[in-house]
């Protein structure tokens, strides 16, 4: 039996389009052009990786450099991964499907706690030893980075190094000493001397833990090279100045992130001091973009991607003090093409009407607020800062704007809390839903609350980094006070636990030492990763890791998470300088039990936290009144206008993108007509739609020459004009191949198409005697069943009905295929009837005629004609069909 290809395997993968790459925006360079080959890996799936930010900047801003080439790498789904290890083939990366190994760093970014195991699969697929030490001369240097190098302890055998800190600059400076490395015939170790001389690169191997045989805790991290005891953070100063390759040329996929959209950053850092908050702490000080680039880099970042909507991003959008004269200009900008616009971080006490009117003006994008805790004493232990009436103020201008879903989130478990506490969780989500029914104007529906209650876990460099976390059984019992609150049943409010399992390994994970590094690899041993989906995540195998980690070390899972550390304890991450000073946060912790509050300090005198050297790294903020109005927005398209200029667009889809879903190909089209600034008519209604309509779909792995499309074009247009510039904006493996006048009178493509042509070439081995006897079979047949079976229908709520059971159908073929004949040595052509009702598929006439209930393997199919019902009216003398039997029916 032959190996299949890594197409073959892709295509019969879930969701092959996580796997295909060629992008629009996505770089790919020549290896033999390039000194160093960089491979940057997010430790989860396509859709997961491809929504951070952070991935996306540190991949355009080594791809700016011209002898660096930087790839992307993402876990594949358990599907891919077990064939792949099946057929022994290794991980490969996007751009090139290079594999891993081959490349000279591998950066795998580390955004949660629970990625850890995946990590691990990520090198294990690749072939590169798990164990740092393992690791020789022709292996990458793998380095970690993100949040949770900040902790790197639990991970820190597995990695040569981390980066700690922002990464735009610190990227560059390990990529230039791995390039000075190469081809010195130094050994690997004098690799991570030199890595260890860039500031904020922590090297694991330099360290070394020493734990009190007694008590079993943490003593001591002993330096190992002189001159090398604290590691301390990069900062990005002014992020300002910054490179915006990633905003103004994005990678736009073609599956559904989990983000989709534009995102830009407007704000780095926080200083509200919210207790719990890793990220806010060490993410200081408070670093904003000026209102004028992000302008800039949203004109060119929507020119260049086609995105439908852009997100501000930072911890706390509202701190951004130009926001609502931002939106003003954005909205004057972009509204008529229809932009939408998402704040994803917005807090109670900066959400109002204003606010909300202006999001709301082109598409709502959802909205969820975080109050975190239900009761002022509690909002001043976290110092949260916000009040109840700034939530109950909030949610009237949400629903009042025309929202009838809120997503509020609040966290149990949290130091200092009471079961009062708790369940003043349920009452308040009860009085934002009355003030939401208050506020929802008449005919808009009903409002409804989506409540959730996660469970707290305290993180490295947090003023509760001391304090335990409840266990899963306390988790639940606080949970079920919410529930019993709510009445116990799904109404208005749905309410949705935290899966307490979960947190507690995250718990141990966040604080752990080196030891815990153990109950990771085992994890990993017994099939662990993917930890994030609620589907691939194993207690039972967690618990079993763990118990390994004690009977190795003699520490359990409890050490870690549910006990509380003394103020003056040694903790895994002392080695690592976040800028915040340990005798700060010992002071927060006292502030939250005396229920202190701290205000933030870009509004109030400094709080000396220790981020800021009051010269270089500052606060630096733009301030509203100091806003210049951007220039004179272009002029709006006539989207008034009464002329209308129809076109039939006939492309192709080939290479990669065969692996691409209908639904996919359509919104990557869409996208390339915004990039394209072909004037496109919208519907009319609450969500206007642009007016642009597609031809049957065409099945996944099928190439096709002969893919429609119908645009309707506001004023007169040029179709030649139109399809030039469609054609520049399409990503690799769509072309267009012609386009045509059509008249408005014209039936849809769905209702106008007759027939479809394939033609088919089989792999050596099907010789043309073999297909005729194939086909003479067929032919003398008296029928060709086959039987599809459909999905069930989903569960109807609203009448309470159960799912439908699958239905079967039954089609002769001989009905369907109107012609089938050898065209020369291995090559068949077909044609199958279609209509509204639908066609048989390609893969059913291959199964049936030339296969053993399933499609011979290896064969190429490609669509290469359509039949329509009439001649479209104003199609140009010159277009026929390429061959007789295409002629319209």
């Amino acid at each position: 039996m032959t190996t299949p290809s890594l197409d073959e395997l892709i295509l019969a993968a879930q969701k092959p389009s996580r796997y295909v790459g060629c992008e629009f925006g996505s770089v790919q360079k020549d290896s033999a052009s390039v000194r160093l080959r960089f491979a940057l890996a997010f430790p989860d799936t396509y859709e997961v990786g491809m929504s951070n930010l952070g991935f996306r900047l540190l991949y355009h801003g080594l791809n700016d450099r011209p002898e660096v080439g930087c790839e992307r790498v993402f876990l594949p789904w358990p599907d891919l991964e077990a064939m792949l290890r099946e057929h022994r083939l290794p991980l490969f990366t996007l751009e090139s499907r290079t594999p891993v190994r081959e490349l000279d760093i591998l950066g795998i970014t580390l955004q949660f706690e629970l990625a850890y195991t995946s990590a691990l699969a990520l090198l294990d697929l690749s072939g590169i030893p798990l164990l740092a030490r393992d690791r020789g001369p022709g292996d990458p240097v793998v380095v970690g980075g993100g949040p949770c190098a900040y902790n790197p302890e639990p991970v820190a055998d597995f990695f040569d190094c981390f980066a700690v800190g922002d990464g735009e600059d610190v990227v560059h400076e390990i990529a230039d000493a791995v390039l000075a490395w190469k081809g010195s015939g130094a050994a690997r170790g004098s690799l991570l001397d030199r890595l260890a001389d860039i500031p904020g690169v922590y090297v694991p191997s330099l360290f070394r833990p020493r734990f009190d045989p007694v008590s079993r805790a943490l003593v001591a991290m002993e330096a190992l090279k002189p001159g090398y005891e604290t590691v301390v953070r990069r900062v990005v100063p002014d992020i300002d100045v910054l490179s915006t390759s990633a905003y103004e040329r994005p990678v736009v996929p073609f599956m559904q992130t989990v983000h989709d959209r534009l995102p830009i950053e407007i704000q780095r850092g926080c200083t509200r001091g919210c207790r719990f908050c890793q990220v806010g702490m060490i993410t200081r000080p408070t670093r904003q973009r000026s209102p004028a680039t992000v302008l800039r880099v949203a004109e060119q970042g929507l020119r260049a991607s086609g995105y439908e909507e852009v997100g501000l991003l930072s911890l706390s959008s509202g701190d951004y003090e130009c926001l609502n004269p931002l939106l003003d200009d954005f909205l004057s900008r972009w509204e008529g093409e229809r932009i939408a616009l998402s704040l994803p971080s917005l807090r109670t006490e900066t959400m109002n009407d204003s606010l909300a009117r202006k999001i709301a003006r082109v598409r709502k994008t959802g909205f969820t607020l975080a109050p975190e805790a239900a009761t002022e004493r509690m909002r001043a232990v976290i110092n949260k800062g916000n009040r109840e009436a700034d939530l109950l103020g909030a949610v009237e201008s949400i629903f009042k704007n025309g929202w009838s879903l809120l997503k509020l989130y609040f966290m149990i478990g949290l130091p200092e809390e009471r079961d009062e506490d708790v369940v003043a969780i349920a009452r308040l989500a009860k009085r934002c839903l009355s003030a939401a029914r208050r506020a929802l104007p008449p005919g808009k529906g009903s409002a409804s609350i989506n409540l959730g209650a996660s469970t707290f876990v305290p993180k490295p460099f947090t003023p509760f980094q001391w304090e335990p976390m409840i266990s899963p059984e306390e988790t639940r019992r606080r949970q079920s006070l919410i529930t019993a609150e709510l009445g116990g049943r799904s109404g208005a409010i749905q309410f949705k636990p935290h899966d307490s399992r979960q947190a507690a390994i995250e718990g141990a994970l966040a604080l752990g030492d080196r030891r815990v590094g153990t109950a990771v690899l085992h994890a990993y041993r017994l099939g662990q990763r993917l930890d994030g989906w609620t589907e691939w995540f194993d207690e039972g195998r967690w618990a079993a890791a763990f118990a390994e980690m004690e009977r190795v070390h003699g520490v359990d899972l409890a050490w870690f998470a549910y006990r509380r550390r003394r103020l003056d304890e040694v903790l895994p991450w002392d080695r690592i300088d976040c800028g915040v000073t340990k005798a700060y946060l010992q002071k927060q912790v006292a502030a939250a039990r005396n229920l202190a509050e701290v205000v933030d300090c870009v509004l109030a005198p400094c709080t000396v936290c220790g981020a800021c050297d009051y010269d270089v790294t500052k606060n630096r903020v733009y301030r509203a009144e100091d806003y210049q109005p951007a220039a004179a927005p272009p002029s709006e398209r006539p989207v008034a206008a009464t002329v209308r200029t129809h076109v039939r667009v006939r492309y192709s889809k080939e290479g990669r993108l065969i692996a691409l879903s209908h639904l996919e190909v359509m919104t990557a089209v869409l996208r390339s007509v915004r990039r394209a600034g072909l004037p496109v008519a919208f519907s009319e209604g609450y969500h206007p739609k642009p007016r642009v309509s597609f031809g049957p779909a065409l099945p996944v792995g099928l190439e096709s020459q002969a893919e429609y499309l119908d645009l309707e074009l506001v004023g007169a247009q040029d179709p030649t004009e139109a399809a030039r510039r469609l054609g520049a904006a399409l990503p690799r493996g769509l072309s267009v191949l012609e386009a045509y006048r059509i008249d408005p009178r014209t039936p849809s493509l769905s209702e106008s198409v007759r027939s479809v042509h394939y033609r088919v070439e089989f792999p050596e081995g099907w010789s043309a005697e073999a297909l005729a006897q194939r086909i003479d079979d067929f032919h003398s047949a008296e029928q060709s069943v086959v039987r599809r079976t459909a999905p069930p229908r989903p569960r109807d709520k609203k009448r309470n009905q159960r799912f439908a059971a699958p239905r079967e159908r039954e089609i002769d073929l001989k009905e369907m295929v109107t012609h089938l004949s050898v065209e020369g040595p291995g090559r068949v052509a077909f044609s199958l009837k279609a209509g509204p009702s639908g066609s048989a598929k390609p893969a059913e006439v291959l199964a049936a005629v030339f296969g053993d209930g399933t499609p011979p393997r290896g064969v190429r199919v490609l669509k290469e004609g359509v039949s329509f019902a009439r001649t479209p009216p104003e199609m140009p003398t010159g277009f026929r069909p390429r061959s007789p039997r295409y002629a319209d029916a």
